[in-house]
């Protein structure tokens, strides 16, 4: 088992460092090969196929959104983080922590943090799936029910990030420092993938997925390592900080993510809390 984790977690190193992450076509061929090491390829096609297709389907549904609602709600999020805040919280930070054609060492955090979001839940679950059986069906229900969930906010409440809104004069400007920390990066490469095909939701804002699925992942962290499990907390920290700070969202779209993911992890944990406690995976299969 050990030898699978580490050998994902080395591809998932790979993908970062060379300004690149999973999509779930890509990491459907990637693990694979970790599940053979272990001689469970069958079991993984069987567990893995449902969990990706309707990741994918997801994917593709989100990009058809901005034809099915064009119009763009602007001015609650700005509002509501105003009256909060007294200020965009992405702007204020930008104003305090910025430096025009400098990279310090928390833009490189802020930006690593981003992109990780594509990796981490992958990888979890990967890591959920060795472990208990039970802990993967119950994440992957709930990581699938929030992205489900938001994307029918998405086409009822299509929202402008804050990047969009100052380049569009909405509030102030909002630097780009993603493209200057990612030229610190290693060179970037081109992997075939399905998302070559599908369309960009640059709307799809309401909620903050990238706040939502790290807060996700520290509450099945705690639930299935407790405290150890609070270590989670830095990395949901370092996101919140990123989508903020690199004018991805509105703390709005932040506090509405996580309520989100509160309702998907209720939902999906609720069913299996009451079966036996049983810690294999052998076990786990064989209660069902």
């Amino acid at each position: 088992m050990y030898l699978a984790v580490i050998y994902m977690v080395v591809v998932s190193s790979f993908m970062i460092s060379h300004r690149m992450w999973f999509s779930p076509d890509q990491f459907f061929v990637f693990a694979i090969f970790g599940a053979l090491i272990l001689g469970r390829g069958k079991a993984f096609i069987r567990d893995w196929g449902p969990f990706l297709f309707f990741y994918f389907a997801y994917e593709f549904l989100r990009g058809i959104v901005p034809l099915i609602s064009p119009a763009v709600h602007i001015w609650p999020m700005i509002h509501f983080d105003t009256f909060v805040f007294g200020s965009i919280p992405g702007v204020s930070l930008q104003h305090w922590l910025y430096t025009p054609g400098v990279v310090h060492w928390y833009d490189f955090v802020a930006v690593t943090a981003y992109i990780s979001y594509f990796v981490a839940p992958m990888l979890l679950a990967y890591v959920f799936w060795l472990v208990d059986r039970r802990d993967f069906v119950a994440f992957s229900r709930a990581f699938l029910g929030l992205a489900y969930l938001s994307f029918v906010t998405y086409i009822a409440f299509p929202a402008m990030p804050p990047w969009m809104a100052a380049q569009a004069g909405y509030i102030p400007p909002v630097s780009e420092v993603t493209p200057l920390v990612m030229a610190h990066f290693l060179p970037g490469e081109s992997l075939p993938t399905l998302y070559s095909f599908l369309r960009a939701n640059p709307v799809a804002a309401m909620p903050s997925l990238h706040a939502a699925v790290p807060f996700l992942i520290s509450l099945f962290a705690v639930r299935r390592w407790k405290m150890w499990g609070l270590l989670a907390g830095l990395y949901v920290v370092a996101v919140w900080f990123a989508v903020l700070y690199l004018g991805e969202h509105y703390a709005l779209d932040v506090i509405v993510g996580v309520l989100y993911a509160m309702g998907a992890f209720w939902l999906a944990t609720r069913k299996w809390s009451k079966r036996t406690t049983t810690n294999t995976l052998a076990e786990a299969i064989a209660a069902e």
